[in-house]
């Protein structure tokens, strides 16, 4: 009997002896779990940037064997060309004279598309009678080509910078609008059925339920629309403009300076890549939600 109830005394107090040990290894592996998890993420990164530089690389090269050899320097012009020709447009202070004017443009575009997108759809997107309702004026909005409003801004608004930013907002507008709708329209009637019968009011189905929703498909149309609003910029430069980068690229297109055609368009895409890595840690702040593609239709 008494060896019996020693074993079970044993029996009962190993597990206690052994919890710290168990706890300890536990949090060895996971420790170890975790380093192992960020060596990999920044080995990712690591093969992602050298991929991309060598990617880059390539083209440059690439570009730079054609040009003169497979295809005529009057179409492609070449790399050291396009450099010689960004180098004297920042020494004379012109890429920085013209860049000011694009770069407002688009921004100012894109900050003023962008929210009367949101302003607009966020009632509509609520109200889905009365989106019914007022959606066969959208589309026929919509289906104008955005380029033509140009001629039309420009006659109203004169050749200042206003028409270069309700172009750029023009082309932002419609995108945003749709998956604004599109992201308050797809909240599961199931779960605000749930929602209300828990008690929540109006305000706690908008602030619980349905923004969380919908702000991926506004973040996925926000992040869509950064191209959209340099080409409504560049688009009303092209159209009438004495000062821009698209001036610049049209300047140099009537003279043949191919060299400078692409200077041109290498500014403003860098432009773009700024303001889509600036925008970043936006949509990084929603890494919990789904994926969303961004959505160009009236639905």
């Amino acid at each position: 009997m008494g060896i019996e109830t020693g074993a079970r005394v044993t029996a009962l107090e190993t597990p206690l002896a052994l919890g710290p040990e168990a706890a300890s290894g536990s949090a060895r592996v996971l420790a170890d779990e975790l380093a192992r998890r960020d060596r990999a993420v920044r080995e990712q990164r690591r093969f992602l940037l050298i991929a991309r530089v060598g990617v880059l690389v390539a083209i440059i090269v690439g570009w730079d064997l054609a040009s003169g050899r497979l295809i005529r320097t009057f179409f492609v012009s070449s790399p050291g060309a396009v450099a010689r020709q960004l180098a004297d447009w920042i020494a004379s202070g012109q890429l920085l004279y013209h860049g000011q004017f694009t770069l407002t443009a688009t921004v100012l575009g894109y900050v003023v598309g962008s929210v009367a997108a949101i302003l607009l759809a966020w009632p509509l997107g609520l109200m889905p009678r009365l989106f019914r309702i007022t959606e066969p004026y959208f589309l026929v909005a919509y289906s104008i080509p955005a380029v033509a409003m140009g001629p039309i801004f420009i006659l109203w608004f004169g050749l200042g910078l206003t028409p270069k930013i309700l172009l750029a907002a023009y082309f932002v507008f419609f995108i945003v609008f749709v998956n604004t709708v599109v992201g308050f329209q797809q909240v599961p009637r199931g779960l605000l059925d749930v929602t209300r019968v828990m008690g929540a009011s109006r305000s706690d189905l908008l602030r619980a339920v349905i923004l969380p929703s919908a702000v991926p498909y506004v973040l996925a149309a926000l992040r869509s629309t950064l191209p959209a609003a340099m080409i409504g910029a560049v688009v009303g430069e092209f159209i009438a403009s004495n000062r821009g980068l698209g001036y610049l690229a049209n300047a140099a297109a009537s003279e043949y300076a191919t060299e400078g055609v692409i200077a041109a368009v290498f500014v403003m895409a860098l432009i773009v890549l700024a303001m889509t890595v600036l925008l970043r840690p936006l949509s990084g702040a929603l890494r919990w939600q789904r994926g969303i593609d961004a959505r160009g239709d009236i639905v």
